[in-house]
């Protein structure tokens, strides 16, 4: 059983997300997020990242995928969290199906966003100039591409296409834990942290 903790101090968050996930996952509080832990997916409450900017920089963490719940949280915050590499945002107040589809599909390795909200992620995401997106623009990019197996090629020109996991599985003839573990490489090889941003790095070497 896959292990989700909730980071919040909202009681009424806590109760209804682990009443919703509890018959699937094993549900835990997270008390201290800069501490260690151990988990398959973090459940964050939008309002701590209100109240703490820099727990953005948690996000790439491990290989924890990290869900934001909130209430209406803006779409600017949204835009930023997935940048910083979260998985996506739902609504605290989702149905339990809801809840649970959004942790399913994060957990394999999708995200889960407003859909209307995925092209301006990546517009942002091209549009940020820092020292990391400026060397993917030189020769080595190339060469890290080049490192990646003809499979893992097919795989991240599939994700750039805005492919999901169970798409490129059926394409690619492949299992989608398959499909997790090829993205898992690549985004090791590329030293990248999220399908966005791979999605990016192909936009530039072309």
């Amino acid at each position: 059983m896959k292990r989700v903790l909730i980071f919040s101090e909202n009681n009424l968050l806590i109760k209804s997300w682990s009443s919703a996930l509890s018959p699937i996952y094993q549900i835990s509080k997270l008390d201290d997020i800069d501490s260690e832990f151990t988990a398959d997916a973090v459940i964050i409450d939008s309002q701590k990242i209100d109240s703490n900017n820099s727990l953005l920089s948690n996000f790439s963490y491990k290989s924890t995928r990290f869900l934001i719940v909130g209430s209406n949280w803006p779409e600017n915050n949204q835009i930023n969290a997935l940048i910083q590499g979260a998985a996506g945002y739902c609504e605290a107040s989702e149905s339990p199906k809801l809840m649970i589809q959004a942790l399913e599909q994060i957990l394999k390795g999708d995200i889960w966003i407003q859909r209307l909200l995925v092209p301006k992620v990546i517009g942002s995401l091209m549009k940020i100039k820092t020292s990391e997106v400026e060397a993917k623009k030189n020769s080595s990019s190339s060469k890290l591409f080049e490192s990646l197996s003809s499979r893992e090629m097919d795989v991240a020109k599939m994700i750039q296409a805005g492919k999901n996991n169970k798409t490129i599985a059926s394409s690619l003839y492949i299992s989608e834990r398959t499909v997790k573990a090829h993205l898992t490489s690549i985004f090791k090889k590329l030293n990248i942290p999220s399908r966005l941003h791979l999605a990016v790095f192909i936009k530039e070497l072309s």
